[in-house]
């Protein structure tokens, strides 16, 4: 399957260094990492070999890893014809955002409560290097810093539930901002996020929430006005 061009496109999705990753899981990022960065463009068809023959990796690991992606809404498997990329939904995002907002005053709340000096200290620095690929205007490296930051505050709270529940939340919002986020906003949401980081690590949470509040705001503004534009991506 030439084109996919995974393998020389860039770093992968951050992963976790805690335990050895499953062929299932490393399969998983990669797709996951193709669709959100349009590698594999909405609409695409592609078959559990080609994206096997791709990775190098066998059948059985890239079967699980696209039912996964299929509950998540990334992929239509299609017995016989194979593996469709779905649309990227403008309206099932602002469905999404409504479901969030409460979800990430939740992880705020305990991230404050449970979080390490440790936990507070990394979060700092994942924002700083967010603010600096926002300023360089870099979508590659923007999305992969927001996505190590959002797994950072996930693993702050400490709620394994919370961290299950967000995970697949989080890749639908990348996947949507990839395509539709303009280069234009990268320091002003970056600087929203800052300050919410800055309200966890004063274990503020009245500023911490007032930060996510200030941020779900301005999503909800982008997201409407992607309805009158194409993707970016």
């Amino acid at each position: 399957m030439a084109g996919l061009g995974f393998a020389g496109s860039g770093q992968p999705p951050p992963e976790d260094t805690r335990r050895p990753r499953s062929l299932a899981e490393t399969a998983y990022d990669a797709i996951e990492q193709m669709i959100i960065s349009r590698r594999l463009a909405p609409g695409a068809m592609v078959s559990e070999g080609e994206l096997g023959a791709e990775l190098g990796l066998g059948r059985t690991p890239v079967r699980e890893a696209l039912a996964r992606l299929k509950t998540i809404g990334f992929v239509e498997v299609h017995p016989r014809r194979g593996v469709l990329v779905t649309q990227v939904d403008i309206i099932k995002h602002l469905e999404l955002l409504e479901v969030r907002r409460p979800l990430d005053e939740t992880v705020a709340r305990c991230a404050i409560a449970r979080g390490t000096e440790e936990d507070m200290a990394r979060l700092l620095d994942r924002v700083t290097g967010l603010r600096n690929a926002a300023q360089a205007r870099d979508r590659e490296a923007y999305f992969q810093h927001k996505r190590a930051l959002h797994e950072g505050l996930v693993g702050a709270a400490y709620n394994p539930t919370l961290t299950g529940t967000m995970t697949p939340l989080h890749a639908q919002s990348r996947r949507f901002w990839y395509t539709y986020e303009p280069t234009a906003s990268f320091v002003d949401c970056a600087g929203i996020h800052a300050d919410i980081l800055s309200g966890l690590a004063a274990r503020d949470e009245a500023a911490a929430l007032a930060g996510i509040g200030a941020l779900f705001d301005f999503l909800d503004r982008m997201t409407r006005r992607a309805l009158d534009r194409r993707p970016l991506v």
